[in-house]
């Protein structure tokens, strides 16, 4: 009997992934729990495995350019010759080229069996004619298909014409020092999120520049004997943790029409990496001390930069932080990643006179923004935030007492 692989949902936000590597090739023999395929999602490079034993008879071909869609399927097990992939949609594309081609091919061979001179045909009315999968890669890379003559039935246009199109273009026909990139999985998400997210999120931002000499000064005490070296970022999550459990009103997020209140407080940490940004959260923070959170917080980097993160280790979160402090950027605001309703942006420490007590001392500020979605935050909620995150790292020994996991300072 035989039995279909799905392209599966790895994560909650997953709609579509694509094959990178097949870890299988038709004829071999699986059992459940063997690694099939490498598959890229929307946040990372996940393994498949087998769900069931038998010998491997159908595969859809590896192409990072096509995403299929989830529970489509991609690899039979025992399957028949009769059996095709035909709820795939991407499949019946690459089939279709494939049968267009071969056309083609009889196409010219009967060409070269005519004795008749040579006949042009009009295809005027046929230039528009082109394959889905012609015309999504037409859209992709800005190729104008009135301009290329198919060489398919009928003067269709079929993959090879565009790609010889391609190829055979003179430098005064391209576009002059550009060039493009097909985007990655994870690209393609970010576009497609932080568009919606500007387009449907009523952002309001709010800004505080926080005197943090007193943060550096625990720093450097608990660097001096703890095992565990703290950095200004893991400070700064702990604090925003503290903060928000100060307002359990700001710990929700807007979907459905309706406000979903959250239990416990989850921050995640923006990280970037080759295909750009992805948030492993820090779960339950505040029963966590500041050792486990930053040893916590290197490990969830290290498995993001390797697309080692679990789908459990990225997904949900309260708020965000996003820290471009390293890159010297003094301040900046960041769009809410949803359906959290906050996000802080936090810069650079900036060391300039400051006022204290009537008098210009020399000091260290750092600037922390906000962005706050309205549906769920008014203004003096979303304030009220800030102002206790503020008021922890100008004053932290909230956030030492909250962290009995260190050697004692």
């Amino acid at each position: 009997m035989s039995s279909k692989i799905l392209m599966p949902a790895l994560s909650p936000t997953m709609t579509e992934g694509t094959i990178n590597k097949w870890m299988v090739k038709i004829g071999d023999n699986v059992k459940a729990g063997d690694i099939i395929a490498e598959i890229e999602t929307d946040k990372a490079t996940m393994e498949v495995e087998a769900v069931d034993e038998g010998k491997i008879t159908h595969l859809l071909k590896e192409n990072p350019n096509h995403q299929v869609p989830v529970n489509s399927v991609i690899a039979i097990i025992d399957g028949k010759e009769s059996d095709f992939l035909e709820d795939n949609l991407i499949t019946k594309e690459i089939v279709k080229d494939e049968k267009e081609s071969i056309n083609n091919e009889h196409s010219k061979l009967n060409e070269k069996n005519e004795t008749k001179n040579d006949v042009v045909i009009d295809k005027s009315n046929t230039k528009s004619k082109a394959s889905p999968l012609v015309k999504k890669i037409a859209k992709d890379q800005m190729i104008d298909l009135n301009k290329i003559n198919g060489s398919g039935p009928d003067g269709r246009i079929i993959k090879r014409d565009i790609e010889s199109k391609s190829s055979s273009e003179t430098p005064s026909e391209q576009k002059i020092n550009q060039d493009f990139i097909v985007p990655s999985m994870m690209r393609k998400v970010i576009a497609k999120r932080t568009t919606e997210a500007k387009q449907q999120i009523p952002h309001f931002y709010l800004t505080i520049d926080s005197n943090v000499d007193k943060l550096i000064d625990l720093r450097n005490k608990i660097n001096e004997n703890n095992s565990v070296k703290i950095s200004f970022n893991d400070l700064i999550v702990k604090a925003l943790g503290l903060a928000m459990k100060k307002n359990p009103n700001t710990n929700a997020y807007w979907q459905d029409n309706k406000i979903y209140q959250l239990k416990d407080i989850d921050v995640s940490i923006a990280v970037a990496i080759d295909e750009g940004l992805i948030t492993p959260v820090i779960k339950a923070i505040n029963s966590k001390g500041l050792n486990e959170v930053s040893l916590e917080i290197r490990e969830l980097a290290k498995l993001a930069k390797t697309n080692s993160l679990a789908p459990k280790q990225y997904t949900g979160g309260s708020i965000t932080v996003s820290n471009l402090g390293m890159f010297g950027i003094s301040e900046f605001a960041a769009i809410i990643s949803p359906p959290q309703a906050s996000i802080l942006a936090v810069g650079k420490i900036i060391k300039k006179p400051i006022v204290i007590n009537d008098s210009v001392k020399v000091g260290h500020t750092l600037k922390s923004t906000l962005s706050a979605d309205h549906r769920v935050l008014d203004g003096a909620v979303a304030g009220k935030l800030l102002k206790d995150f503020n008021d922890i790292i100008e004053d932290p020994f909230e956030i030492w007492i909250n962290s009995n996991d260190m050697e004692v300072i």
